[in-house]
């Protein structure tokens, strides 16, 4: 009866339903004398205390909850400002930010924290895990990228990009600000472009990105490789130096990865985008401004021009039979349009059917010898004279070209050149190890190139190394086995006593067209000639020379 009373409470007056109830008790209990006189003793005596007492408790408790709600919202603002957590859902993992360093944190160290400051307060040891939830709560809604980097941790970063892999800390900004625009999501169709070899530390910081911040495909937009479909206007150039070593690029990246990538966050927020950041670069940094936007400011025509004018000479024909006739072959255009590209730090923007096509549109072309006429550059003489070295000394050899034997290095290269251009004392035989790599691998694209040190499956007419080490292998036998005799002593011949004996050999000869060769070269040598007398990994057996 008073639970269906007490559900009345909800469609009737309160004072009606209270009443009621009070009626319908004294109804119950009439002729019930000893009920009647505790009904009244109930209502008159111990509600009214009772409700007082209760109205007081009420009144403290809340006052008190408005204390610890002060003192709650207090310790909340202090905590969260002290302590920098935070938080990304793509990698449900918690971050701390120390003013210098960003890391990720453990939850349950967060928790643990959380929960000591709290006993130490002793203030809200009541509503303890209360307050631990809230404030969890709010760093669940603190995003890692809503920090601001102080200065720094900026200055940190841009010193591990600059001078290592950008050579101004303008172009470090725009390649943080590029990074940044990828992390926020801020989808464009812009296209960055970057040579090849830099490649590794694009897919070394994406590897980093995934793991720390939940992150995959982070530079599906850097490519190595320009596309012809590709349109002018939304390609901009990134250039990276490539001379730091990718081991020290990931210990960096291992080190700092988490800072790297909360700074990029904070450039893109700042300026709003990479593209807005390099539209606004100072004049002082115009250059950098020029290279990022060449690609959207010039048609392909503009680039070739300055190809043309800048490495391509038309000499002055005279009108008498004998004046001679200038021509570069099309195989030798090519190279010194990729040479151009190297210097000026230029993706291949156009195939090359096209770009032949429009020299051909600006120079007379020879179908039959593949030449155009009437043209020179300054830029060829090198590759001539190494062509006619290579086609007049070197050997190509179609089979077991992985042997030994069959193999130069690209040092051993620039020597042998430099003996060949004295002896035909009208060549310049100063060219460097990486344009001798480029002219092979442009003009003589079968042969392998291996570490861009080794050549295989060629040798040199000008040098015997094959015979120059057997000769040395004979006398040095020659050597131990007569050592042997008079000493009567059984001694293993240590690699690098042979190295020793050999270099001394041809040394001794000071002729100039003596060479030696390496030593990883020799040992290797020793190891395919002498296979069976190898002992310990670094010795020669006696058995070979006795």
């Amino acid at each position: 009866m008073f639970c269906e009373e007490e559900q009345i409470t909800c469609t009737t007056d309160d004072t009606d339903v209270c009443c009621n109830i009070i009626e319908g008790l004294f109804l119950k209990y009439a002729g019930n004398e000893y009920m009647t006189q505790r009904l009244k003793y109930h209502v008159l005596n111990l509600l009214p205390s009772q409700l007082d007492s209760e109205d007081k408790n009420h009144e403290k408790r809340l006052v008190r909850n408005d204390y610890l709600s002060n003192e709650q919202k207090q310790f909340v603002q202090v905590f969260l400002s002290e302590n920098r957590y935070y938080y990304l859902q793509s990698s449900n993992q918690f971050y701390y930010y120390d003013s210098k360093h960003y890391c990720i944190v453990r939850e349950d160290l967060i928790h643990h924290q959380l929960l000591t400051n709290i006993s130490k307060d002793r203030t809200l040891m009541d509503w303890k895990y209360k307050t631990k939830t809230n404030i969890m709560k709010q760093i669940k809604e603190r995003g890692l990228f809503s920090s601001i980097p102080e200065t720094e941790t900026i200055q940190i970063v841009l010193n591990l990009l600059h001078p290592s892999l950008f050579a101004t800390r303008t172009e470090a900004k725009y390649f943080l600000a590029i990074l940044g625009d990828s992390i926020l999501k801020k989808n464009n169709d812009t296209i960055y472009l970057v040579k090849p070899k830099t490649k590794k530390y694009i897919t070394a910081l994406e590897t980093v990105a995934s793991i720390s911040i939940g992150h995959s495909n982070l530079f599906g937009n850097i490519i190595t490789k320009f596309h012809e479909n590709y349109k002018y206007e939304h390609c901009r150039l990134l250039k990276i130096s490539n001379s730091l070593s990718i081991d020290i690029w990931h210990d960096i990246l291992n080190k700092y990865g988490l800072d790297l990538m909360c700074v990029a966050a904070h450039y893109s927020t700042r300026f709003e985008s990479a593209e807005n950041y390099i539209q606004t670069i100072i004049n002082d940094d115009d250059n950098v401004k020029q290279y990022g936007l060449l690609l959207c400011t010039n048609q392909p025509e503009n680039i070739i021009n300055s190809f043309c004018n800048k490495y391509i000479q038309m000499p002055a024909i005279e009108q008498d039979a004998s004046a001679p006739v200038y021509s570069i072959q099309w195989k030798n255009m090519h190279y010194i349009w990729k040479q151009y590209l190297s210097v000026s730090a230029l993706p291949n923007i156009v195939f090359s059917n096209t770009f032949k096509n429009i020299l051909k549109e600006r120079y007379t072309y020879d179908e039959e010898t593949d030449s155009f006429c009437n043209v020179t550059s300054k830029y060829l003489p090198h590759t001539s004279s190494f062509i006619q070295f290579w086609n007049e000394t070197i050997v190509t050899l179609n089979n077991n070209a992985d042997d030994i034997e069959n193999v130069l290095e690209i040092d051993e290269f620039c020597v042998l050149y430099k003996q060949w251009a004295q002896d035909n004392a009208t060549i310049n035989g100063n060219i460097g190890e990486i344009e001798i790599i480029k002219i092979i691998s442009h003009f003589f694209a079968s042969v392998e190139i291996i570490d861009n040190k080794f050549i295989m499956g060629v040798t040199c007419k000008l040098w015997d190394k094959r015979n120059d080490l057997m000769i040395s292998l004979v006398s040095l036998k020659e050597h131990f086995n007569l050592k042997n005799k008079i000493n009567d002593c059984d001694e293993l011949i240590h690699f690098d006593v042979a190295y020793d004996y050999y270099t001394k050999i041809y040394s001794d000869k000071k002729s100039k067209n003596t060479h030696v060769v390496s030593k990883n070269y020799f040992e290797k040598f020793l190891c395919s000639k002498l296979q069976d007398y190898i002992e310990y990994d670094k010795f020669i057996s006696s058995s070979w020379y006795i």
